[in-house]
């Protein structure tokens, strides 16, 4: 069954090359860019490929055709913890304060901002009609997941003398989901139709930096506490992965001449294999399987080109018991209690990789999407959406929930299809996920309070060949629009380095003015940089260029006195940016080019203080301004509308000069 399970699911763990970060819980807001940008709905209302991830039912709609999409994943991730050591019980002999052995200096505390903030989601999906009854379609989508790679270690501590691990040793997690859907769906008769999928799934996990929880233990009289069933097998494994399938059962009803539509979908558990690498961690000796889920849809069409569509989805997070079982809490009482917030103190069952072992502790969540869409003209769909669900981690469960904080609530999302030909639509999506800050009771047992932050930004853009339209094609407008142009444009997208000049002196005159004289700041001035942007040639030796460049974080640390305090600074850096390009051709493939504009950036600069007793003070300053920026670079024309392209620009930020070298392609229409 494994060595099944595992090719089915192949061409799904092939897609992607990063994790995906999840928003209702761990699991993605829609499935599809078109979804996306109507709030995720898909229950009563689905027109692509995509939608059978939704609703198998679905494809009685969709008619023949073939999607695949990609979209860009940001996510903005933040965690704090602090240990308040007027809780840690301790016994005072002759004038001497003395804290349990596992306690010592314990660390376990500190702030940090997770990098890897951009991911690639790619999606593709088929389906067809075998007879006017019978439907088949199957699709590959991004079902779900979540971390964190933060670069100072807050769960460091030291014992004995040794710290583990450094707190300059990267702490996180990576999970990454795929589910690929393979469907039928059968029209009972006009107004009624039903669906199935056999739905592969294949999961990737790693994580790392978690080596003070193999260690933890108290060896104090009354007994021995600790934290895992098996201290070899709960972090720095490396990769591993998980199989496995489930199922999905779909209805579509059709009532009032087709102005409601019904939709109901059930979604089994999903069944994987164990991720034996981490049978120290995950409950069940390292399952995590995917939750139940089930929901109600409605669509209501006012007038054929106007779409309202509103979904309720239930998922059962609670049954998972890596998921659902509660991990590390609050303690009632004295400080006396505190090993009782721990489950694992008073019952060795309750150990991670046990059955009943501990989990991140999710309450099951309940989904609400709302999507309008509106058919403007023959050849242009405008959507909108909004999407809430009730954050699944309480507040006294954030000690484990620091590695992977998915608790947004709120989604706000546009979208459009533009029907470029009767054959090819481009569809695409955008989705803002605010922030919801959540903190801990101070007496969050091993951490002390425990604060976690993300929001996100999603930017999706699907291409949809279309051989048979199905009935999504009449809920276009009536107007008639004469197709655009698009000879000249190009969008593209690079990735490279950046790199702050004098960031260094930059980063101490910042922690000097915030808490005093530091020590030289020691850092790293280079990072991950990553741009995307668009254009249009006018002629062959001039053009117009704009986008978004984010020179990801650069980061310092450095020590000050009175009190004595370690200092960890991040500065984070972006810029919108407009230019005019001159090019040369070189040869019948080569260019070279030269490109002077302005952007419009910003930079946030925090410092955080942390001190000996693990109190952790922070600072803050955000600037932002109009500046020069200019490029040089060379591009080869890899097919008739495909270059490759490498450049190298300077930007400069108020008193800061960046350097960004990239490496990238352009697509021209």
């Amino acid at each position: 069954m494994r060595f099944a399970l595992k090719h089915a699911a192949l061409a799904a763990a092939c897609m992607a090359a990063f994790p995906v970060h999840a928003t209702n819980g761990f699991q993605m807001p829609a499935f599809g860019n078109r979804a996306a940008g109507m709030g995720g709905v898909g229950i009563a209302y689905g027109r692509d490929s995509l939608s059978q991830a939704a609703n198998p039912a679905n494809i009685v709609n969709t008619g023949m055709r073939g999607d695949m999409g990609v979209a860009i994943f940001n996510a903005e991730r933040h965690a704090c913890t602090g240990v308040d050591t007027g809780l840690i019980p301790s016994t005072v002999i002759s004038g001497t304060t003395y804290y349990p052995s596992w306690f010592q200096s314990l660390g376990f505390d500190g702030c940090s901002e997770s990098d890897n903030k951009y991911y690639v989601m790619p999606e593709m999906g088929m389906t067809m009609p075998l007879t006017e009854q019978l439907h088949v379609g199957m699709a590959f989508v991004p079902f779900g997941g979540g971390g964190t790679s933060y670069p100072y270690n807050f769960f460091s501590w030291e014992t004995a003398g040794s710290v583990t691990p450094s707190p300059d040793a990267k702490l996180g997690v990576d999970l990454m989901i795929l589910q690929a859907p393979v469907t039928v769906a059968y029209k009972l008769n006009d107004n009624h139709a039903v669906g199935a999928s056999l739905a592969f799934a294949v999961s990737r996990f790693r994580a790392y930096g978690l080596d003070a929880f193999a260690k933890f233990d108290d060896s104090d009289p009354g007994g021995v506490t600790t934290i895992t069933s098996d201290p070899a097998h709960i972090t720095n494994m490396g990769y591993d992965y998980a199989y496995g399938a489930g199922v999905k059962l779909g209805y579509l009803g059709e009532f009032l001449d087709d102005r409601l539509t019904l939709g109901l979908v059930y979604n089994s558990r999903t069944y994987m294999t164990k991720f034996d690498k981490y049978r120290g961690l995950f409950a069940e000796q390292g399952d995590f399987d995917l939750p139940q889920s089930y929901g109600i849809g409605f669509a209501i069409k006012p007038k054929k080109n106007l779409v309202i569509a509103l979904d309720v989805l239930r998922i059962n997070f609670s049954d998972v018991a890596s998921v659902g079982n509660r991990g590390p809490g609050s303690f009632t009482g004295d400080r006396t209690h505190q090993l009782e917030g721990l489950p694992s103190h008073l019952d060795k069952s309750r150990e991670l990789g046990n059955d009943e072992g501990m989990g991140f502790g999710w309450r099951d969540q309940t989904v609400y999407k709302l999507g309008v869409q509106y058919g403007v003209n023959q050849r242009l769909q405008v959507r909108a959406g909004v999407n809430y669900g009730k954050n699944p981690i309480p507040d006294d469960q954030l000690t484990f929930a620091t590695l992977a904080p998915a608790n947004t609530e709120r989604h706000y999302s546009l979208g459009f299809t533009y029907r470029a030909s009767d054959e090819l639509e481009i569809t695409g999506a955008y989705m803002y996920v605010p922030s919801n800050p959540q903190e801990s009771p101070l007496s969050q047992n091993i951490v002390g309070a425990a604060t976690i932050d993300m929001h996100q930004n999603i930017f999706g853009v699907t291409l949809g060949w279309v051989l048979d339209p199905g009935p999504g094609a009449s809920e276009y407008g009536d107007d008639a629009m004469e197709a655009l142009d698009p000879t000249g444009i190009y969008l593209g997208f690079g990735i490279g380095q950046s790199k702050v000049n004098d960031w260094g002196p930059y980063a101490n005159a910042f922690v000097n003015s915030s808490f005093g004289t530091p020590t030289p700041v020691s850092g790293d001035n280079r990072s991950l940089g990553f741009k995307v942007f668009g254009g249009y040639q006018v002629n062959k030796y001039f053009g117009v260029e704009g986008g978004f460049v984010d020179f990801n974080d650069v980061k310092a640390s450095s020590t000050i006195t009175g009190p004595a305090r370690s200092v960890y600074t991040t500065a984070e850096n972006d810029a919108w940016t407009l230019a005019a390009v001159g090019t040369l051709p070189v040869s019948k493939r080569v260019s070279v080019f030269a490109k002077l504009g302005a952007s419009s950036w910003s930079s946030n600069l925090r410092s955080i203080a942390t001190d000996v007793n693990g109190v952790t003070t922070s600072a803050t300053e955000g600037s932002n301004g109009y500046d020069v920026f200019y490029g040089l670079g060379a591009s080869y024309a890899l097919l008739d509308n495909v270059d490759l392209r490498a450049e190298v620009e300077r930007y400069k930020f108020d008193n800061l000069d960046i350097d960004l070298m990239t490496a990238g392609m352009a697509v021209k229409f």
